[in-house]
């Protein structure tokens, strides 16, 4: 086989649309979800946070099992690419329904129609697409320069996407309503998705393996089991993601009774996200500097540690536009934005050298399986992070009717965004120190060009045999 070619920058462009048809579905479900509930429809804090929390349940085996059906999937389109076409569509449909809790029903039926709606959207239609994208990173190259550069262009990409929704989305959902912004969003993510899926090409083809190599699910979850550092990603997930469910369900509070006004959410974004889409545009030479990925996610755990420790140092809930914790507050957020667009690449450029740590460590390679870290990670920490907004706002009796909140409910607005992801941070930060994948990956990718060569030479013995 000859050397992949390098990827052109219009299909990595192609590529990042993948994920910005993902954002969209997702950062709407992320950043105004909770509210939509608890202010438009009336479903309490509570039941939110059950709701949040009872779906994550089905996440796991849900992750799981779709990474089993991506291993074993073979089509003339490739192994990720059909799942990207065939669950497109229901995502832009599930998205609107989510949105779209009829007013006829009373709260017991307002509540069983939110969680079915919104387990479908996460549980099923998510974790078939977005599972099946994060895979393809792996089928498209395999030189590591290309995968990080894509990555770096793909989370420019989200970032800029999430600074469109955060301004446009409390204005649009004001005049066009929630189910109207909701069709908009669900179209242009399903454009974004079929771009993706028509213009990449997988080129990365999977070792063919024989008929007694194949592994059923409870073999492939021993294999996995013994991958060290996919517990390492999953973690790092779960706590990132935690956090951005926190502060992204959070935010519209803070704008909307800490501040007084709920455009002011658009500019909340913009601190973080537009720090966040300049560190995703440099990570190429940030990982150069630190000298790998692992190092770069240690420091954006530092990032996390002093911009969170800021805001929750200074930041007071008589806090008003223009005032000396205004601007902390910002200076906080931004140095967050900046660690978090380090984590975003460096995390998800890293599930494909984890899958090979895995192959080294373990025979086998595990696409689908490995990259499940990703989905579950990702909707397990965004769905306990919208959970624990729930329980608090409910612990200090939140009532959305009142107009001016009462001290308590303040505070607990400020430590939803501050305090409980300083906590979540130092927990990241202790923990990455604890491994390292970049010490022993260069020995892992020389072992395996060695192993797989002999693997390829048996295998055409034993067809030229045959």
């Amino acid at each position: 086989m000859g050397t992949v070619p390098k990827l052109s920058f219009f299909e990595k462009v192609s590529f990042g649309s993948g994920d910005l048809g993902c954002t969209i579905i997702w950062n709407v479900i992320a950043m105004f979800q909770v509210i939509y509930y608890t202010d438009s429809v009336g479903i309490s804090a509570a039941a939110v946070a059950a709701i949040m929390l009872s779906v994550r349940i089905f996440d796991g085996f849900s992750d799981l099992v779709m990474g089993y059906v991506l291993d074993r999937t073979n089509s003339k389109m490739g192994k990720a690419r059909p799942w990207i076409l065939w669950s497109a569509p229901f995502m832009a449909i599930f998205l609107i329904l989510c949105f779209s809790v009829p007013d006829f029903l009373g709260e017991t039926g307002k509540i069983i129609y939110a969680f079915f709606t919104y387990f479908f959207l996460t549980v099923v239609v998510y974790t078939a697409c977005n599972l099946s994208y994060c895979a393809l990173t792996s089928f498209l190259t395999d030189d590591l320069q290309d995968r990080a550069s894509m990555n770096a262009v793909r989370f420019v990409m989200t970032a800029c996407g999430s600074l469109v929704l955060g301004y446009v989305t409390p204005v649009a959902a004001n005049s066009l309503g929630w189910l109207g912004i909701c069709v908009v969003y669900g179209l242009v993510a399903l454009a974004l998705l079929l771009l993706c899926f028509f213009v990449c090409k997988e080129r990365i083809k999977p070792q063919p393996r024989r008929a007694e190599d194949k592994l059923t699910v409870k073999e492939s979850i021993s294999v996995l089991s013994r991958n060290t550092y996919f517990y390492f990603l999953v973690a790092f997930f779960m706590l990132d993601f935690a956090n951005a469910g926190l502060t992204g369900s959070a935010g519209m509070y803070l704008a909307r009774y800490i501040i007084g006004d709920d455009t002011f959410f658009g500019t909340l974004n913009l601190a973080s996200v537009l720090p966040q889409a300049i560190a995703c545009f440099c990570f190429p030479w940030i990982m150069q500097l630190f000298k790998g990925k692992w190092n770069t996610i240690i420091f954006g755990y530092i990032l996390y540690v002093v911009g969170y420790g800021m805001c929750t140092i200074l930041v007071g809930t008589d806090m008003t536009y223009g005032s000396f914790d205004f601007y902390v507050m910002l200076l906080g957020l931004a140095l967050k934005g900046i660690g978090w667009g380090i984590h975003l690449v460096a995390l998800f450029a890293m599930i494909a050298d984890v899958a090979e740590y895995g192959e080294w460590k373990a025979g086998r390679r595990l696409e689908g399986a490995t990259y499940s870290v990703s989905s579950f990670g990702f909707k397990l920490g965004l769905g306990f992070g919208g959970a624990v907004v729930g329980w608090v706002l409910s612990y200090v009796n939140y009532d959305a009717s009142l107009e001016v909140q009462p001290q308590e409910t303040l505070e607990a607005i400020l430590n939803i965004n501050f305090l409980i992801p300083l906590i979540l941070s130092i927990g990241g930060l202790v923990l990455s120190l604890c491994g390292n994948l970049d010490k022993i990956y260069p020995q892992v990718m020389k072992d395996l060009t060695v192993r797989r060569a002999e693997e390829a030479a048996k295998l055409q013995a034993e067809s030229a045999q045959n």
